[in-house]
């Protein structure tokens, strides 16, 4: 397939289809999307397309990757003690920052009546892999028992922040399920579980694989 031409002013090909996956996940849900539609969207054709991404579910998985910075899955664990004592002041002044809010947003579109379980799945391990990686756990030594603490805590955050009953009609959804009391008791195991584990089994550097014997 010979390569798309590359734009020479504003955004790339691949911003573009991102941006028109959220303004098409806005309006329909996401088993309504078509490839045709963002292609359409973002000014550019079929080929384009599948020169950049496998199909809709690849572009899915990047645009999410690419919505959810450090800060978006650091806010859950917020009322849990990271990195310290967070009062209702810093959560406001965080989850109205512009650009953060923007990503919230999304997340909240993600989990949402116009998401579906691979998207909400994909989120879940980019959230993990996230606090994983700030406390430096090494996912594959956790416990079992650790795992279920961390899946059952997120799994219910992102029930939480996809129940509309929650958060009422709070301009803010995000403020308000943070400021929940039963959410910094889930996010406080959260953080203990994954402090015990750093200490544990703390994540050591990647070793070159063995030579085979001859």
């Amino acid at each position: 397939m010979p390569r798309p031409r590359k734009d020479q002013e504003g955004p790339s090909a691949r911003e573009r289809m991102e941006e028109a996956f959220w303004e098409a996940l806005t309006e329909k849900p996401y088993a309504k999307i078509t490839v045709g539609e963002i292609a359409q969207r973002a000014h550019v054709n079929k080929n384009a397309f599948y020169y950049h991404y496998d199909g809709l579910q690849s572009l899915a998985e990047e645009a999410l990757d690419h919505m959810l910075p450090r800060e978006v899955a650091r806010m859950l664990l917020m009322r849990g003690g990271l990195p310290n004592e967070t009062d209702d002041a810093q959560i406001s002044a965080l989850a109205n920052e512009p650009g953060l809010r923007k990503r919230l947003n999304r997340a909240l579109l993600v989990v949402g009546k116009h998401g579906s379980s691979e998207l909400v799945a994909t989120l879940k391990n980019l959230v993990m892999q996230t606090w994983f990686d700030l406390f430096n756990v090494d996912e594959s030594r956790l416990s079992s028992e650790a795992m279920v603490v961390v899946r059952f805590t997120l799994g219910g955050l992102l029930e939480v922040m996809s129940d509309e009953a929650c958060h009422g009609n709070n301009a803010n959804p995000i403020q308000t399920i943070l400021g929940s009391g039963i959410v910094g008791t889930a996010s406080a195991k959260v953080v203990e579980t994954l402090r015990a584990a750093a200490s544990d089994n703390p994540r050591g550097p990647k070793t070159a694989p063995q030579a085979e014997g001859r």
